[in-house]
């Protein structure tokens, strides 16, 4: 029986064998659906400024890459950062401020959104 507890450092084989063949195995999937994508030809009909229909209709043959796709190209189900984003803004501009060039304002978001 495999210790699903086991230490990683251990010098022992007690399945780190299995795991680093499985990663692999899961690390080549990934590449090998990658390069089918890449090679594929795309036909005219799927190159439409929406992506996700594209990547619905392909999802059984590329599993992560449409699992990945509706991730990135999904509406997030909150409006958080838009609102960090206005209250932060808010802070920038004061009424000493009031008259910042648009680019300067957005030059100062940014620097506080790195922080």
């Amino acid at each position: 029986m495999e210790d699903q507890f086991a230490d990683p450092d251990d010098h022992s084989n007690n399945g780190i064998d299995t795991l680093s063949t499985t990663t692999t195995t899961t690390a080549v999937f990934r590449n090998d659906e990658l390069d089918k994508y890449l090679k594929m030809n795309i036909e005219e009909i799927h190159k439409i400024p929406n992506p996700l229909p594209f990547w619905k209709h392909y999802q059984q043959k590329f599993p992560c890459l449409s699992l990945l796709a509706r991730r990135l190209f999904s509406i997030p189900v909150t409006s958080a950062a838009v609102e960090r984003s206005f209250s932060a803004a808010g802070l920038a501009v004061t009424e000493r401020r009031s008259s910042l060039d648009p680019q300067t304002l957005n030059d100062i978001l940014f620097a506080r959104s790195i922080q």
